[in-house]
C-alpha cells in the first residue's frame, strides 16, 4: 500500500497536480509549530491527589478527592504532553503528619521534591497552590470474619479430595463504622461450581460482597482455593471391640467381638493404612444404673489419610455374667 501511495506521489509530481503552495504553506506552518514548541513557557498543570498507605483504621471524610496546581516551566514539547492524559499526585500518608484535631496536613513545601521527581529534570517547578491541604480522617472499626464458600461440587466417579478445598486465607478482615461492621459474621465467595472433577483445584476466587453497605470494605478482594484431587477407593477390616471402664468385679458377655470397618481414602495411601489405625470402644460408663442392654460403639480412627470410615454395626449387645 504504501508503495503504491509512494508511486501516486511521484506521479502527481511529474503531472504538476500537486499544489506546490500547499507545500510551502504546510512545511512552513510545520516548522513554526516546531520553533513555538522549542520555546520554554510558563503553564499551571492541576493534579488529581489519590492516595496510599492510607491506615486500614483510617478513612479520609472528603466527599472528593481534593486536587493541587503546579506552576512550572519547561519547553513546549514537554507541556504538551501533559495535556492529553489526566494529571494525578500519589499522596504518601506515610510522609505526612496528623495535627490535634484528627487532621492529615499535607505541605506543598514537603511535597515539591515529589513533583520534581514525578515530572523530571527539565521541569522547573515554580509553584504549587494551595500550599497545604487539611484532610479530616475519622477511625475504622476492623473485624476478621471467616470466608465460607459458595460452592457446588460433584467429583467424577472414583475421585475425590482428601482435604475438600482449602481457602486461603480462610478469614478476611472488614473495615468500616463499628454498627455496621459488628452486622457481618462471615464472607461467602462467589459461587464455585465444578462438575466431573477429576483434575486438582488452585486458583482465585473472588469474594461477593456487593450486598453489604458502602461503608464497609474487605482488607482484600479475592481468596485462593486449592485441593488435590485423587482417585479414591474404599478398604475394610475387622476391628477388635475394646470395654473401658468395666469394674473388676464385673463380668459381662458381649457380641460381636469385632465389627467390621469400611472406609475411604486415596488409592495411592492404600498400602499405608493398618488395622492397627482403627480402633472401636464401648464405654461401661454409658449403660451403668441404665437398663440398657447394648452399648453404642465409637470408631476412633488414628490415621490422617482415612477421609471417613463406618462401622457395618453400631450396637454391642451383652449381659452381666458376675
Amino acid at each position: 500500500m504504501l508503495n503504491s501511495l509512494y508511486k501516486k506521489f511521484l506521479q502527481s509530481l511529474k503531472n504538476k497536480k500537486l499544489n506546490v503552495f500547499g507545500i510551502f504553506f504546510l512545511l512552513s506552518l510545520f516548522i513554526l509549530l516546531m520553533t513555538k514548541l522549542s520555546e520554554t513557557y510558563v503553564e499551571t498543570i492541576p493534579f488529581t491527589v489519590t492516595y496510599k498507605n492510607l491506615p486500614e483504621k483510617n478513612i479520609i471524610n472528603l466527599d472528593t478527592l481534593p486536587s493541587v496546581d503546579v506552576t512550572v516551566s519547561t519547553y513546549g514539547f514537554k507541556l504538551l504532553s501533559y495535556y492529553f492524559y489526566n494529571q494525578d499526585y500519589e499522596l504518601d500518608f506515610k510522609k505526612i503528619a496528623k495535627d490535634n484535631d484528627n487532621n492529615y496536613v499535607w505541605l506543598a513545601n514537603n511535597g515539591i521534591y515529589d513533583f520534581r521527581q514525578k515530572l523530571g529534570k527539565s521541569v522547573d517547578v515554580i509553584s504549587i497552590k494551595p500550599d497545604s491541604l487539611i484532610l479530616p480522617f475519622g477511625t475504622l472499626s476492623v473485624k476478621k470474619v471467616p470466608v465460607v464458600l459458595n460452592s457446588s461440587i460433584n467429583f467424577a466417579s472414583g475421585y475425590d479430595s482428601l482435604k475438600g478445598i482449602e481457602i486461603i486465607p480462610d478469614s478476611v478482615k472488614v473495615i468500616g463504622p463499628l454498627a455496621e461492621v459488628n452486622t457481618i459474621e462471615f464472607v461467602e465467595t462467589e459461587t464455585l461450581n465444578l462438575e466431573d472433577l477429576k483434575t486438582s483445584v488452585n486458583s482465585s476466587l473472588a469474594l461477593d460482597f456487593s450486598k453489604t453497605s458502602e461503608n464497609l470494605k474487605l482488607s482484600q478482594d479475592n481468596i485462593k482455593i486449592k485441593a488435590k484431587v485423587e482417585k479414591f477407593t474404599e478398604g475394610t477390616v475387622d476391628i477388635p471391640v475394646t470395654l473401658l471402664n468395666l469394674p473388676n468385679d464385673v463380668v459381662i458377655n458381649y457380641f460381636p467381638k469385632q465389627i467390621k470397618v469400611s472406609y475411604y481414602l486415596s488409592l495411592e495411601d492404600y498400602k499405608d493404612v493398618k488395622a492397627s489405625d482403627f480402633k472401636i470402644e464401648c464405654d461401661y460408663n454409658d449403660v451403668i444404673n441404665t437398663e440398657k442392654t447394648f452399648f453404642k460403639p465409637k470408631l476412633i480412627v488414628n490415621s490422617d489419610k482415612v477421609k471417613s470410615a463406618n462401622m457395618k454395626q453400631n450396637k454391642i449387645e451383652y449381659i452381666i455374667v458376675k
